[in-house]
């Protein structure tokens, strides 16, 4: 027998045997991924910036009179009121001075009643013909004189009274003093040193600039009622209060393309403070009705925003039109219907028109969920 034709069946025999070990390829598993469905919610309608807190006032304290420092009558940094007294300057001088023009108008004014009294007597002796034109006039120069004379007296003692009471340099508005920059000892020089300055902290101002094609929606908006501008702290993104828009600047940048805007803000804890940086959220308006999805659902695409909606368990790309977001969520212009799935997480796993296992969220964010809605 020759060995071919036996060779030839042990091959068949062992490709037989083979085909019977073989098994069929596994289908794919689904891709795990975490769904959100498509929302109906009222929306703000929002713009963003960075700005600096500003005082309204911030006045620097000087003497108006100059003189020896006696007291200086705050604690560096502290709170004061319209009125406080911040600094004494030694008063001796100007009281001898208030006291001498208090002496020279007495004398003025009985050098004017005597004047007075001679050409009243002289304009009745002119009537009967025993004084002289001459004479007559003389006395009625001097007793007019006289009068100019007492009003400068008078007007000596008004200022010897203020200067007096400069000694006493107040708090011309309420607000947190910084540090007395000068201390008892020196000597004040009037309208030159400054003593102190006082930053008014209750209001305060937050200014922040906004790009100029946004003028047009916020004055649109200014009509009805001030739009409402909340601070907040960059780094913890804790808000730092609520104030209102109250100022627009009356001209556009024109090197940046920026216009200025300033809100003011109560600040009753004085949690803004002056030349702090905040992150500035100004709102203008709500939008009802506005289809939003978490902003984690979107994949931007060479051309487009495009996210997965998922139906059964099928993937399917979809390209969407994003108006804007706020807070972590996605406001969907056009593109998806309310109650659809989206996926948030896991988008890399998928294919498109693929399988995908819904992770079932953890139940307190299940709870919190429902809640919401």
């Amino acid at each position: 027998m020759k060995p071919f034709p036996f060779l030839c069946l042990l091959a068949a025999v062992l490709a037989l045997g083979a085909c019977r070990r073989a098994k069929p390829p596994k289908a794919e598993a689904p891709a795990p991924v975490e769904v959100a469905a498509v929302e109906k919610r009222t929306m703000p309608v929002e713009m963003k910036a960075i700005g600096t807190v500003e005082p309204i006032a911030s006045v620097r304290i000087k003497s108006k009179v100059q003189g020896e420092i006696l007291q200086v009558c705050f604690a560096d940094g502290a709170q004061v009121k319209s009125g406080d007294v911040l600094f004494l300057i030694d008063p001796r001088a100007f009281e001898a001075a208030l006291n001498r023009a208090q002496a020279n108008l007495a004398i003025a004014r009985a050098s004017a009643e005597n004047a007075s009294e001679q050409a009243a007597r002289y304009s009745t002796l002119i009537k009967r013909g025993v004084a002289s034109k001459e004479q007559t006039s003389q006395f009625l120069t001097t007793a007019e004189s006289q009068k100019s004379e007492l009003a400068a007296r008078q007007a000596d003692l008004d200022e010897a009274r203020l200067s007096l009471e400069w000694t006493r340099v107040t708090a011309p508005v309420s607000g947190r003093a910084g540090a007395a920059l000068l201390k008892a000892g020196n000597i004040a020089q009037p309208n030159v040193d400054t003593l102190a300055v006082i930053n008014q902290m209750q209001p305060i101002y937050v200014t922040f600039s906004l790009p100029e094609n946004s003028l047009a929606g916020v004055r649109r908006w200014m009509q009805g009622r001030s739009p409402a501008v909340t601070a907040y702290d960059p780094d913890s993104a804790r808000a730092l209060g609520t104030g209102e828009l109250t100022f627009v600047d009356n001209a556009v940048d024109r090197g940046s393309g920026m216009i200025a805007f300033k809100a003011t803000f109560p600040n009753p804890d004085e949690s803004l403070w002056p030349g702090q940086f905040v992150d500035v959220t100004v709102k203008l308006a709500e939008e009802p009705d506005a289809l939003v999805i978490p902003a984690t659902a979107t994949m931007e695409g060479q051309q487009c925003t495009q996210v997965y909606v998922v139906d059964g368990d099928v993937a399917s790309l979809r390209k969407v039109v994003m108006e804007r977001s706020v807070g972590g969520l996605a406001i969907i212009a056009s593109g998806l219907q309310a109650g659809e799935l989206v996926v948030t997480s896991g988008q890399l796993r998928i294919t498109p028109g693929g399988r995908v296992a819904v992770k079932p969220l953890p139940e307190s964010e299940s709870n919190n969920r429902n809640g919401h809605h």
